[in-house]
């Protein structure tokens, strides 16, 4: 059985690195196409409404993220039944959701609530629409199957960079580049959910949904989704902050800085997101040993794959960005060093976090991230006004290596040593 996890983990990593090599490939091309056709103030707005599509898996609120503990548990017990109940119970949930906020957003803008308008509506409606549609990403995650939700996420990215030069080609202003990126997201989404649903016909929704079911899924959820928000929050809004605070140009080269952090972290991410649902199988198998191994083996391969890639950034970054983006933004040497730090810092917890998850030891992540999230806020509000964007940027890994990191590792090896 470890050398069927080993296998899938394999197989899902290579295929994540793919996409993700399929992702910078093609933000080699947006990037540049949107600055040149949108102008640094434009670019700016744009890394500002784009960004938010990283709180695409926030705003489930957790349902999807429950799927990826319950059902390696629910398929390593035969319990077919109760699979499709937990899958009804998400798809359902998120889908009341999706409408319950629509509903709200269009009763706020009636009643004259001041809503976001432009490229900020469009992302938000885009975010909404796409709650349940999103739950395939981790429903083939669940299903150790993480190979086809990469093979769906190189469709959406290819989708996006086709809209983006379709967009440049005809002058389209900011609101329809924004468009292109969230219509590219829905699309691929929408396509993969179909497609599992298609191909696994034992988790197929039913027509019914479960209270039961819907009270374990939510409650599961709800803890995944505290962790997901309080991670979210250290860092999604660091392009808005630098928009608010330091205006358009900073908010440029703070959306590129994003960008490549994200891109690398991304990178590592496709590497470590099977062990997860292997992590759940491994405890519903009561193999501890594999876990301690795979603890060890996944911390040790993520610190080498983000120091060797951190370093590439610092003595190659400036001058591959001024090429890339045929134009300087002025990113200065300090900058770099903390992108460098913060791919590391937040890296690092990619394992240990995923060991957390699948032994549902979440609340200890809730309280731990909840104090770092909090901190930084106030931290940026001062290093923005201190250091500027460098500042903001940098607040992130300090936290994560002062307490987020050994705090993690501890409790993890905690986990596989003295199981509860």
């Amino acid at each position: 059985m470890s050398k069927l996890r080993n296998s899938r983990i394999l197989r899902t990593s290579s295929a994540g690195v793919f996409q993700r090599l399929v992702q910078l490939l093609s933000s080699l091309i947006t990037l540049p196409v949107a600055l040149h056709s949108l102008g640094v103030a434009g670019f700016g707005v744009w890394g500002a409404a784009t960004s938010l599509a990283w709180l695409s898996g926030l705003l489930t609120l957790g349902f999807g993220s429950a799927l990826i503990t319950l059902i390696p548990r629910g398929l390593a017990a035969g319990q077919t039944a109760e699979n499709r109940g937990y899958v009804t119970a998400a798809l359902q949930g998120s889908t009341m959701l999706a409408a319950i906020l629509l509903l709200g957003g269009l009763a706020a803008r009636l009643t004259g609530v001041p809503v976001p308008r432009g490229p900020f509506l469009v992302a938000c409606v885009a975010l909404i629409l796409n709650i349940p549609l999103c739950v395939s990403f981790e429903l083939w995650l669940a299903l150790q199957k993480g190979h086809m939700a990469a093979l769906w996420s190189t469709v959406q990215t290819l989708l996006g960079l086709a809209f983006i030069v379709l967009g440049a080609f005809v002058g389209a202003g900011v609101t329809f580049m924004v468009a292109a990126i969230y219509g590219a997201m829905l699309l691929g989404n929408a396509g993969s959910l179909a497609h599992v649903l298609y191909l696994h016909h034992h988790v197929r929704p039913y027509r019914q949904l479960s209270s039961a079911a819907l009270r374990i899924v939510l409650g599961q959820g709800g803890l995944l989704f505290a962790v997901t928000i309080t991670t979210s929050c250290a860092t999604a809004f660091d392009n808005v902050m630098a928009l608010a605070w330091l205006g358009p140009a900073a908010a440029a080269q703070m959306a590129v800085a994003m960008r490549v952090c994200i891109t690398a972290t991304g990178m590592v991410g496709a590497v470590t997101q099977p062990f997860w649902p292997s992590f759940a199988d491994a405890f519903a198998a009561n193999d501890q040993a594999w876990a301690r191994r795979m603890l060890k083996a996944g911390t040790a391969t993520v610190l080498v794959l983000s120091i060797s890639g951190s370093g590439l950034i610092v003595a190659f970054g400036a001058p591959v960005l001024r090429w890339w983006l045929h134009q300087d933004l002025h990113l200065s040497t300090a900058l770099l060093w903390s992108m460098a730090a913060w791919i590391t810092g937040m890296t690092l917890t990619y394992v240990p976090g995923s060991l957390l998850n699948a032994a549902l030891k979440l609340k200890s992540q809730i309280l731990l991230l909840s104090v770092t999230a909090v901190a930084g806020f106030g931290l940026k509000f001062l290093a923005a006004h201190l250091f500027g964007i460098t500042g903001i940027l940098l607040v992130t890994p300090l936290l994560w290596f002062a307490l987020v990191v050994p705090i993690y590792l501890w409790l993890a090896w905690r986990t596989v040593t003295r199981p509860d």
